[in-house]
């Protein structure tokens, strides 16, 4: 026990509609409204001390809940409903440290959901995934981590260790990692994160592709090669159709070469870095094999360009025939959909993933266990993101800036599609939005937490 473990006296959870200034398209559907939700905590330490804390994510049940025998209206209402259930649920709560109570919100989350489901006639026909489970969480476990950030002495990321937690990674992780906590696993927090930009199927690459009775809204470039001008990129992250490997194939090649000349007439040195995103469009690896076939016979340049893929198969791994080991001898692939659960890890390790696409969108606690499994074995490791706006964003940035990943960029696409979202949030933390030289350049230091 431990004097900073904390317990929740009250819960508030609240839920603003969000349009995106341009619409995301992704293999399962388009993302054009989201509600972005917000949870405060406030809580005392077990040594008596009253702290707050905030936590905020969008829920995205496009990417999160794909099911298309139901309406967006129908997901997001399912969502908000088990969201105000892990509320209530929080109003009995105990004292423990964040890791404890992330792992305990994991359960309880999975567990409201199963009731939520004897309550609900959707549901029983078609179940929330536990990836939307843990997006409905994800603002609770922040909000405790933020909290317990405010009693702390020493910076939040600083923390995670044996001094102010109860339990080492062994408790959730396993043997292998008796004696070792977060804190050893995390490095030195980085002032400066390259930003990665998406690249949707259907974005126009040139000023001559962009259509000009669309004129693309709140000011934003309307191609490539203008956002390339605009913010000095050198990070970008294609999103493939997943139908065809000759056009994906077609479509890297394209990006390549248009970013190239872009960045050489904005002055940018080193030629662009890639990374593609098919959302599980593949149903096979033999179909990611044939793009890298396809690009490395007709432009080897653009295939050395590519860093890494991000899961190209479908995210049900127990309908999985075949395995990502070919794919992942040829350029890392990194899961996430797939990664919804932490008993998971070794499975998707064995089925030849590369590595893990962490994100605080399944939570924080869920991510930074992740992170350390993977950081532990070597694996590949990536931030990735949920187009996160506001204060979502400053969490995800952070979290970045601790990790030691195999790959230096921060996608950070909210500019893209929600450049106008959180005014108030944006306002607060100025620096976070905005890019210079291509990148986010980082206060000195944070907050007493994840802000």
């Amino acid at each position: 026990m431990k004097a900073t473990d904390i317990r929740a006296e009250t819960v508030e959870v609240t839920f603003d509609d969000e349009r995106l200034s341009v619409p995301l398209h992704l293999s399962k559907g388009v993302i054009e409204a989201i509600t972005y939700a917000t949870v405060t905590v406030r809580a005392r330490t077990r040594g008596g001390g009253a702290v707050q804390g905030t936590g905020a994510i969008l829920l995205s049940d496009v990417w999160a809940f794909p099911a298309p025998d139901l309406t967006h209206e129908e997901k997001d209402r399912l969502m908000r409903l088990l969201c105000r259930a892990i509320a209530a649920w929080l109003q009995d709560d105990e004292y423990e440290d964040p890791i404890q109570k992330g792992i305990r919100l994991e359960q309880a989350a999975v567990e409201l959901a199963a009731q939520l489901a004897g309550e609900e006639p959707l549901l029983q026909s078609t179940p929330m995934p536990r990836l939307a489970v843990l997006n409905c969480m994800a603002p609770f476990d922040a909000a405790f981590h933020d909290a317990w950030g405010a009693a702390l002495p020493v910076p939040l990321y600083a923390a995670y260790t044996a001094e102010n937690l109860n339990q080492d990674l062994s408790a959730n992780l396993g043997a292998d990692f008796a004696g070792s906590y977060p804190a050893d696993y995390l490095g030195t927090r980085r002032r400066a994160l390259s930003v990665q930009h998406v690249v949707g199927f259907n974005d126009a690459l040139t000023p001559s592709e962009a259509d000009p009775q669309q004129p693309a809204p709140a000011d934003l470039p309307a191609d490539l090669t203008s956002w390339i001008a605009r913010d000095r990129l050198r990070c970008l992250k294609l999103k493939l159709r997943g139908q065809s490997p000759a056009e994906d194939a077609d479509r890297l090649i394209e990006v390549h070469a248009v970013a190239s000349q872009a960045m050489e007439a904005a002055g940018v040195a080193g030629g662009p870095r890639l990374s593609v995103d098919p959302n599980e469009a593949y149903q096979e690896a033999a179909m990611m094999l044939e793009v890298l076939d396809r690009v490395a016979a007709q432009k080897p340049q653009a295939l050395a360009a590519l860093d890494y893929i991000e899961q190209p198969t479908p995210r049900d791994l127990a309908a999985y025939t075949d395995t990502l080991h070919e794919v992942a001898a040829r350029v890392p692939v990194v899961v996430d959909e797939s990664l919804d659960d932490l008993d998971n890890l070794d499975w998707i390790h064995r089925l030849g993933w590369s590595g893990l696409a962490v994100k605080t969108c399944k939570g924080h606690t869920h991510s930074l266990l992740a992170y350390c499994w993977g950081r532990h074995h070597r694996l590949y490791l990536t931030l990735q993101d949920l187009t996160n706006p506001g204060l979502a964003l400053v969490h995800s940035a952070n979290f970045c800036a601790h990790l030691r990943l195999d790959v230096d960029c921060f996608e950070g696409n909210y500019r893209q599609f929600m450049p106008l979202s959180r005014p108030h949030e944006q306002a607060a933390h100025p620096a976070y939005f905005q890019v210079t030289d291509g990148q986010l350049l980082l206060p000195p230091e944070m907050g007493s937490g994840l802000y």
